[in-house]
């Protein structure tokens, strides 16, 4: 098939051959080898009356300009190959490979969470590693994926879409699409394309974890996306004054503060794949993210708490740098980290990342009119639970304020390789790389 016309291979092989025949003939010529017989005869016939240094000179011409033409054909043949096969037509075929090569190198992350956070994160961390399995809650049960759930009986795609997109090879073009958010139609208002595609995928493929995998194989995605389980869960919560609460949209509506928050039925399995992932991972990042809506509900899940203890790898929390209304009102670091801990029945965590930039007043006063406040770090406390805080300048600082993808992913990577290095040890080829996509993160 290599010889079908139309392929715009055949020319670049040919002239790379051609340049390989002149390189080898001219080498014959010079070391004065009978290898290409006549070729070498009419050589030597043509120049031995131009002078005694003649056959050299003509040597050494025809083997420059055969290995000019052996390169010049063949980097035309991979280019031609690689504009018909590649998706990033944009980027140059070294760096695409750099790039691509070094992210397969890069450390096994698993990171837990949901909604905007876990998303955010992700497009940080894709940078410098494709090893990454994301952990998604699917309580959900607002909006499209509400509505999903109770029309089709799947488990709530909303946060999964996210983190696809957030973990696509191209997403800037696949945000714009499974984003996009239907206004018309009595049944289809309200939906979302990237909830009704995996919707239609789980059906179709049979369950909605090979519509995941489905989906991921289309989006290019950079490691994995595992829903927490795939049974249809119902999150509920407890609160202080001894009121329990069914929902997840009721539970943030609710006014009253949050004791513990618990899965319904409370037997749900998580899938295979997630406790190998937690076993074999060189870091567990839980976080940013709603704590007692998108992060709990993970931890909930039989079987996940138990392995993120008996994990060696080092567990990171990532601390919201707001209180979230409903949630956590006035609660300071070591409140989220208690939560966490208390869920899951021992201080499961080894490090909090912690916010240490000062928010713009006009923003403090924006997100006080909505009863926020910003975490409060307590750090002795922090201390007694047993974690090390780590602080950095983590935040955005636009309309909203939330963690910047690329400040949060460079300070766990840090974290990361430091553990690794003290741990298990480095290869000096994976820090290069690191220090490389560092420096190059930053200029950006």
């Amino acid at each position: 098939m290599w010889l079908y016309p139309g392929l715009k291979v055949k020319r670049w092989m040919a002239l790379s051959f051609i340049g390989i025949f002149l390189a080898g003939a001219s080498a014959s010529l010079f070391f004065e080898g009978p290898f290409f017989g006549y070729i070498e005869s009419l050589i030597l016939q043509l120049t031995q009356h131009l002078g005694p240094n003649a056959l050299t000179l003509v040597s050494l011409l025809l083997f420059g300009s055969g290995l000019f033409l052996h390169i010049f054909g063949f980097i035309r043949m991979v280019r031609s190959i690689y504009q018909a096969l590649a998706p990033e037509k944009e980027r140059k075929l070294v760096e695409v490979l750099y790039r691509r090569r070094s992210l397969e190198r890069g450390p096994k992350l698993v990171v837990i969470g949901g909604g905007t956070g876990l998303s955010v994160l992700l497009r940080g961390l894709k940078e410098y590693t494709s090893n990454i399995t994301a952990i998604v809650t699917v309580s959900d049960d607002g909006g499209s994926s509400g509505r999903l759930r109770d029309d089709l009986g799947i488990v709530a795609p909303g946060d999964i879409r996210n983190c696809l997109v957030a973990l696509a090879d191209t997403e800037s073009e696949m945000d714009q699409v499974l984003n996009y958010r239907f206004t018309q139609g009595e049944t289809l208002a309200g939906h979302n394309l990237g909830n009704l595609l995996l919707a239609g995928a789980a059906h179709s493929a049979g369950s909605f974890e090979k519509a995941v995998a489905l989906i991921s194989n289309v989006l290019a995605v950079r490691g994995q996306v595992l829903p927490s389980t795939l049974s249809n869960v119902t999150l509920c919560a407890l609160l202080q004054d001894g009121r329990y609460i069914r929902g997840e949209t009721a539970i943030t509506s609710v006014d009253g503060a949050i004791r513990s928050v618990f899965l319904d039925p409370e037997d749900c399995q998580p899938l295979p794949q997630t406790l190998a992932a937690i076993e074999e991972a060189d870091a567990i990042i839980i976080g940013p993210g709603s704590l007692y809506t998108s992060l709990l509900p993970n931890l909930l899940v039989q079987g996940i708490a138990e392995s993120l203890g008996a994990a060696e790898a080092p567990k990171i929390y990532v601390c919201n740098v707001m209180t979230q209304p409903g949630e956590t009102d006035g609660y300071r670091a070591s409140q989220h980290l208690q939560a966490i801990n208390q869920h899951c029945r021992s201080n499961i965590i080894d490090h909090i990342i912690v916010n240490r930039e000062k928010i713009p007043h006009q923003l403090l006063r924006k997100y006080e009119k909505k009863g926020q406040k910003p975490v409060a770090v307590d750090y002795k406390n922090l201390e007694r639970q047993g974690c090390q805080v780590v602080q950095a300048k983590l935040i955005n600082i636009e309309n909203l304020v939330r963690h910047d993808p690329v400040r949060l992913s460079q300070t766990i990577m840090d974290l990361v390789m430091k553990e690794k290095e003290q741990q298990k040890g480095i290869h000096w080829i994976d820090l290069l790389l690191f220090k490389r996509k560092r420096s190059r993160s930053y200029t950006t």
